[in-house]
């Protein structure tokens, strides 16, 4: 088992145990000198020449301190200043708004403040009654500006563009990841994900998909020891849960049933499949609601999103330009948002669609745990055999 913590993997646990010792020091209070003397001595075992296990062991309890101390210190606040970038930001928002105004006067309502909340994360117009649809369908994080909606985005569009432009892909998506960035004024959660998404993308691209997770953790970490207080955020929690699901069980899901499906469709799937087991429980934890249908509705709308966000970017970039032309395209997106809106609509009025639930953290916890653990546990069976095939 020891063998198995190469030195990248050994790198994650670095982060992975800072980031527990943030929490840690969330909830306890300490004393900031002694966890700096006791964070030395044990980086002290860490670097010593010690036995593999104790080597990892101080390395991991190091990091414990280390973290605990960074809460300590900062309160959890961000020590990172970034006024300097307040007025890009601003000319950002600006601009959205005259691209959100546009929208507005191309299409119908609904149709225009869903396709604005789609693609921009503004969903202000959008009526009461549709919100509560897809909220009933498990489909609110589409009008979001969230990170789990960036996730999926990609992964799919990815998924699409590999069998065209192969290794290219990869631009392609991050070019996507700059776009939405800028279309939707650079909130913090969709930064998060962009650097998250990022990561996750240059480790694939460099031909090392098993580092994709080390991509993951080392993001998130990295956002961890600039603002602490991150680690609370719903949106940065659910954006790590998806990105972690198509990292790590999306593979898994896709070998089970790529025989039966053609390559593109069953990585769509999923990934979809993925990021919604990983990000319901966190749902049931901070909104108290099960949908029960959510499964199967975001396996029939997700993979369009990547199409009406296609042609949603590619109207609203023209619109600007030439109004005219850019009306035309964006009415090419009105019948795919329609079907959106009567689907959600039909099934949320399914009295089966969702439940109220209520579960203690400790089993919501206990639950993501046995996910986790069941994913790394395949993991490492598939880590040994590799290992045997090359003896």
């Amino acid at each position: 088992m020891v063998r198995w913590f190469t030195p990248s993997r050994r790198f994650a646990l670095f982060w992975l145990t800072l980031i527990g010792g943030v929490i840690v020091g969330s909830r306890v209070e300490l004393d900031k000198t002694t966890l700096i003397w006791l964070f030395a001595i044990w980086l002290i075992i860490a670097v010593s020449g010690q036995l593999a296990s104790i080597e990892i062991f101080a390395l991991s309890v190091a990091s414990t301190l280390l973290g605990a101390w960074l809460w300590q210190v900062t309160g959890g606040e961000s020590w990172l200043k970034t006024d300097w970038l307040s007025s890009s930001v601003k000319q950002m928002i600006d601009w959205r708004n005259v691209l959100i105004d546009r929208i507005f006067l191309a299409l119908p309502e609904p149709h225009g403040s869903l396709l604005a909340g789609i693609l921009l994360g503004n969903r202000l117009k959008l009526d009461r009654s549709l919100l509560e649809a897809f909220r009933i369908v498990g489909l609110s994080h589409i009008i979001a500006a969230s990170g789990q909606n960036l996730a999926i985005l990609i992964a799919n569009i990815r998924t699409v563009l590999q069998g065209a432009l192969g290794r290219k892909a990869f631009f392609a998506a991050l070019v996507i990841v700059v776009v939405y960035i800028v279309l939707t004024g650079a909130p913090a959660s969709i930064l998060r994900a962009g650097l998250m998404i990022s990561l996750v993308l240059l480790g694939e691209y460099l031909g090392r998909p098993s580092r994709s997770l080390n991509g993951l953790v080392l993001a998130a970490g990295i956002l961890t020891l600039f603002q602490p207080k991150i680690l609370l955020d719903i949106g940065f929690q659910l954006s790590l849960a998806a990105t972690y699901g198509l990292v790590r069980l999306a593979p898994l899901v896709q070998r089970l049933i790529s025989p039966h499906w053609p390559r593109w469709l069953s990585g769509v799937i999923s990934e979809t499949l993925a990021a919604t087991l990983m990000t319901t429980p966190l749902i049931v934890l901070y909104f108290e609601r099960l949908s029960l249908v959510s499964p199967l509705i975001n396996l029939i709308v997700v993979p369009i999103i990547p199409l009406l966000m296609a042609l949603g970017l590619s109207a609203s970039m023209i619109i600007m330009i030439w109004p005219l032309l850019g009306q035309l395209v964006i009415w090419l997106t009105w019948p795919i948002l329609a079907g959106i809106v009567i689907l959600s609509e039909k099934v949320a009025g399914l009295s089966f669609a969702s439940t109220d639930l209520t579960l203690p953290a400790v089993t919501i916890g206990i639950f993501m745990a046995a996910l986790f653990a069941l994913a790394e546990y395949l993991s490492w069976r598939s880590w040994q055999e590799s290992r045997r095939i090359e003896q």
